[in-house]
């Protein structure tokens, strides 16, 4: 996803804006441009038509204000817990200042270790100027995410361009020096120097200061590289004419040459894609902090949430008129069974499951009446069966049993030849696969053959 990063140089009459972009880690410059303002408020309308009035969730908007604006000083803690250096910033801080801290916003960059415990650079901005530089933008609806405080602001930006030594950067509203090492800023001056004051005294004030600031770090004299609508060619002739390595700096993004200038916007475009984790500053917290990107997307979050709630709304009354129109089908199948059970079986009184009941009842109908499976010869086969007996046999039958593949017959015959032709004939049926005379007995008055056959059922056989 490509990320816009957005630079604004706020000067007394100019301002410069750089947009850049940045996409899987390669910057690339979109536009440079310059305007000129009236009045703050001019400045908000200017800067919309400079990015064609269209600010995207993911724009990075970036200023600072001149060094001169704060106090910014070095504090050293026995102890680098970041919540115990808050607890104890303004004490420490006001005891260094001549001014006391109830009109000013305080901001600290990020803890450094040390062997002692921490060290702390800190900076108080008076409330009043930082609250009147926000406010255009505020009332424009314009994002400004980061307002940082020069020169800090630039080296962060600039720091993949600088080399180790001091870096000039000549404003509108004044110049500011600042020591660079490793593109950290370890100290800098200010110096009331605006377009009215002759080069040749602008270069004696840089020099001079510019010795005075690396006169502690190292002997002899550091590069000096100028950046700014001030650093012109006869500024740098000025001053090379007073020190040796001095240079007008410029960079190249991405193939294009961007002109000193135009530096500051560029680096306070880069200095946006920081993400907090940097040696800088950001004045937009507390108070000040940046909620109009919140406050946007809070409405949108609101107005998901209201169509979220009413889909579900839709869906659970969906759902609950179908759960209550299967119900009451559900009803109307189990009235229709009760009923339809009870006119079918009208001696049973309870009803509990009516489809364990209803198959109960017809398996106990089938197995009275005999129809065990379809693999095997009614009741009513057999008993035909047993009708068709010739009647020369003799044979009267007392009792006829019939179970699941078991047939028991009991009665009377004349004769023990009546009770063996009567087996014979049930042995040809092919409803018997086995027949067998389980008893066989004559009477005690000699008339009469009491008899007990016992057939198993053949399970493939038809009547």
């Amino acid at each position: 996803m490509t990320k816009r990063l957005i630079g604004i140089d706020l000067g007394q009459k100019t301002a410069r804006v750089a947009v850049l972009s940045l996409e899987q880690g390669n910057v690339a410059v979109v536009s440079i441009e310059e305007s000129a303002h009236d009045q703050e408020a001019d400045l908000a309308v200017r800067l919309k038509d400079s990015i064609q009035g269209v600010f995207c969730l993911g724009d990075r908007l970036a200023a600072c204000l001149p060094g001169s604006a704060a106090f910014v000083r070095r504090l050293s803690f026995p102890f680098s817990d970041r919540r115990k250096i808050l607890a104890t910033l303004s004490f420490e801080l006001a005891s260094q200042l001549p001014v006391s801290l109830e009109d000013y916003t305080t901001v600290m960059q990020p803890p450094v270790r040390t062997e002692a415990g921490a060290e702390v650079v800190v900076a108080a901005v008076r409330t009043a100027q930082l609250a009147e530089t926000l406010a255009p933008f505020d009332a424009a609806n314009i994002p400004l995410h980061i307002m940082d405080l020069a020169p800090h602001a630039y080296v962060a930006g600039l720091k993949d361009f600088l080399v180790d030594g001091i870096l000039v950067c000549a404003m509108e509203q004044e110049t500011s020096l600042a020591l660079v090492r490793a593109g950290k800023v370890l100290d800098y001056r200010q110096l009331p120097l605006d377009a009215t004051t002759p080069v040749d005294a602008q270069a004696r004030s840089i020099h001079r200061e510019a010795r005075a600031l690396g006169r502690t770090r190292q002997p002899g004299d550091l590069a000096l590289q100028l950046m700014g609508p001030l650093a012109t060619q006869e500024l740098v002739a000025a001053l090379s004419a007073l020190q040796d390595d001095v240079e007008l700096l410029s960079i190249n993004i991405n193939g294009q040459i961007i002109a000193a200038p135009f530096l500051p916007a560029v680096a306070l475009a880069l200095r946006a894609a920081d993400s907090g984790k940097g040696l800088t500053f950001n004045l937009r917290q507390g108070l000040f902090a940046f909620k109009g990107e919140w406050v946007g997307l809070r409405k949108t979050l609101l107005l998901a949430a209201c169509l979220a709630g009413l889909t579900l709304a839709v869906v659970v009354t969906s759902m609950g008129l179908r759960y209550y129109d299967k119900q009451h089908q559900v009803d109307l199948l189990e009235q229709q069974m009760v009923a339809l059970y009870k006119e079918t079986f009208p001696q049973s009184t309870t009803v509990v499951d009516i489809p364990l009941q209803m198959k109960s009842a017809i398996r106990q109908l089938q197995e009275d009446v005999g129809m065990i499976g379809l693999d095997q010869p009614s009741s009513l086969a057999l008993l035909q069966t047993l009708s068709a007996l010739p009647e020369a046999l003799g044979v009267d039958v007392d009792e006829f049993t019939l179970e699941r593949n078991e047939v028991r017959i009991s009665g009377r015959a004349s004769t023990f030849d009546a009770v063996n032709r009567m087996a014979e004939t049930f042995r040809k049926a092919v409803a018997f696969e086995k027949v067998e005379v389980a008893e066989s007995k004559m009477d005690l008055a000699g008339k009469q053959v009491s008899f007990r056959l016992r057939m198993t059922l053949n399970g493939g056989g038809a009547l």
